[in-house]
């Protein structure tokens, strides 16, 4: 058997968890929704302001009542598809958190978008943005996020929040 015709350890273990993950119908709608802003949004993100941008990704109040565990399904179906395979790439956290965002204010969570800055000569990307849903970290956690500076933040309804911005650090 060729090369190609190998499946990888990893593309298996991949796999496995997506089986996993989509554990209703329900679960595999919402994951080829993901799968369609994945990819809209690197091209959405170049030709839009952030706060119109952020405007476009509010999905409004959610419909019933609000359930941490569909929350939670949420979060892990969103960084289960933005995590990068390449050591060099960690995925694109803008894009990440606006459809975490997204999918969270449909679901009634209220998220706050969070955009920041590492100090120049951190060794991880300068910029970086995160969701919090009442002041606490959504699918990262605060080790992750160390030495962010918070810079702008969007409450939950779209509109850029008053005062600064929490950091990471406090909202863990």
């Amino acid at each position: 058997m060729t090369d190609r015709g190998r499946v990888s350890a990893s593309t298996r273990r991949r796999a496995h968890r997506l089986g996993t993950l989509l554990a209703s119908p329900g679960d595999a709608w919402l994951m080829a929704r993901i799968c369609l802003w994945r990819l809209v949004l690197p091209v959405l993100k170049r030709r839009m302001p952030l706060p119109r941008l952020v405007g476009v990704m509010w999905a409004g109040p959610g419909r019933g009542r609000r359930s941490r565990e569909r929350e939670a399904r949420i979060a892990e179906l969103v960084r289960f598809l933005f995590r990068s395979e390449h050591h060099s790439r960690s995925g694109n956290c803008l894009e990440r958190s606006l459809v975490l965002y997204r999918y969270l204010s449909a679901a009634g969570a209220e998220p706050e978008l969070m955009v920041g800055l590492r100090p120049r000569d951190a060794a991880q990307p300068r910029g970086h943005a995160w969701i919090t849903v009442g002041g606490a970290l959504v699918a990262e956690t605060p080790d992750e996020l160390g030495g962010v500076t918070g810079i702008v933040s969007f409450r939950g309804d779209g509109s850029r929040a008053q005062g600064p911005p929490v950091t990471p650090n406090a909202a863990g």
